[in-house]
């Protein structure tokens, strides 16, 4: 199992996010940030972008980081859960 940050920029106006919302909750997550969330998955960074890429239309971003242990936060939501006893690393 590894953590994953996903992030997105949806460029369409009135973009219906619902899509990604719905894939990456089906994964253990945490949504930090308005369009960052926390994965923690045995699935590649490059699987999840590309099943995320069958989601958004061909003008939106994704970015997908595979983190380390190591990170820092300031009121970022998803401390706690980043700190849980058994978290993937």
């Amino acid at each position: 199992m590894a953590v994953l940050l996903v992030t997105y920029d949806l460029k369409a106006p009135g973009r219906n996010y619902q899509p990604v919302w719905d894939y990456l909750e089906n994964f253990d997550h945490c949504k930090g940030l308005e369009s960052v969330w926390l994965l923690d998955t045995t699935e590649s960074a490059a699987t999840v972008r590309d099943e995320l890429t069958t989601k958004v239309d061909g003008n939106d971003k994704i970015f997908v980081v595979k983190l380390q242990k190591s990170w820092a936060g300031l009121r970022f939501g998803c401390s706690a859960w980043l700190k849980e006893a058994g978290r993937s690393w």
